[in-house]
């Protein structure tokens, strides 16, 4: 039986192994709110306006008026997608498990993608948070630095929490973790830990989930925000579960543009294999009693550089926080 026999049957435990391997790489994934989509287009209801109550003073006893609503937001799935050629030789030799060889690059390939559309807007649908996390975070203020990492975060922490919201994990450039990893109090113990999320040990900093990505900030400075914490219930990511994919030996890959062939599985002894999901994003801002006309629910900061300066050269020796 051709190979091209198979196309579009994948074993669910394969299945759930991408998903699972795609949402622990992608902190816009772990992080937020994850909600299973049967549909193209959801709409989520989330509060308008918060009733408030009074005491009753009056005579009569009436009871004071007020309003309670709910808004939609909408959540729109949309594609995204990974192609990579195997070579035949790979997928002929029986010892070899094409499975482990493919799935970490795909997952990592749809995490990367997700987080940068998530926190960026890079790449991401129209449909998505234009300038994602980060242009929605401080109204794209950024939390000053201090020389104490750590007290920076917990800075920014407290500009979410002055608005109303429970701060629920942080999510940083991979590069942050130099950064954090040594920092000590002043009897030498580690200040940062970890925990355990969705049965997974995970970082974790003032005892909630702390993620590291590759963010696309672009070119480093002073100014770029690598670090943001926040409420993260408010990031609400849809996730239609029909993760599928394509093996077809006779398949060709295109350019962009479709004009020009990249690979011919036939010619070129590759088999194209097409892994391809979809996902919708949307940030809510909560109203809250302190924040009635809607709560922004992400502060960031900046920890690499700005605050151990000396910490970019490798072998530089490190302060403890007292």
């Amino acid at each position: 039986m051709a190979l091209s026999d198979f196309s579009g049957v994948i074993p669910p435990v394969m299945s759930a192994q991408i998903i699972q391997e795609a949402t622990r790489q992608s902190a816009a994934l772990s992080l937020g709110r994850r909600v299973p989509m049967g549909t193209k287009i959801n709409n989520l209801p989330v509060p308008s306006v918060l009733p408030t109550a009074s005491f009753v003073t009056a005579a009569t006893g009436r009871k004071p008026y007020t309003e309670v609503g709910l808004r939609p937001e909408t959540l729109t799935a949309e594609e995204v997608a990974a192609v990579i050629a195997i070579p035949d030789a790979m997928i002929e030799d029986s010892t070899l498990n094409l499975w482990g060889y493919a799935r970490p690059l795909l997952s990592q390939a749809i995490a990367i993608a997700v987080d940068n559309a998530a926190f960026h807007g890079v790449g991401a649908p129209a449909t998505w948070p234009a300038g994602g996390i980060w242009a929605a975070a401080n109204s794209g203020a950024v939390i000053p630095p201090t020389l104490d990492p750590v007290e920076t975060i917990n800075t920014a922490m407290g500009a979410v929490e002055a608005r109303g919201l429970n701060v629920s994990g942080h999510a940083a450039d991979t590069g942050v973790r130099f950064t954090l990893r040594g920092v000590r109090d002043a009897n030498g113990s580690l200040l940062l830990g970890t925990t355990q999320v969705d049965g997974y040990e995970r970082p974790s900093i003032y005892g909630l989930p702390a993620t590291y990505t590759q963010f696309a900030t672009g070119a480093p400075g002073l100014n770029v925000a690598d670090f943001v914490t926040g409420a993260w219930d408010n990031l609400v990511m849809g996730v239609r579960q029909d993760i599928r994919f394509l093996i077809d030996p006779s398949g060709v890959i295109a350019s962009t543009d479709g004009q020009q062939v990249l690979v011919s599985g036939f010619q070129d002894n590759v088999t194209p294999m097409k892994v391809w999901a979809r996902f919708a994003c949307v940030i809510i801002k909560p109203v809250t009693p302190r924040t009635p006309g809607g709560a922004i629910p992400f502060a960031k900061t900046k920890l690499i550089g700005a605050v151990y300066p000396e910490a970019e050269s490798a072998g530089s020796s490190r302060s403890s926080r007292k």
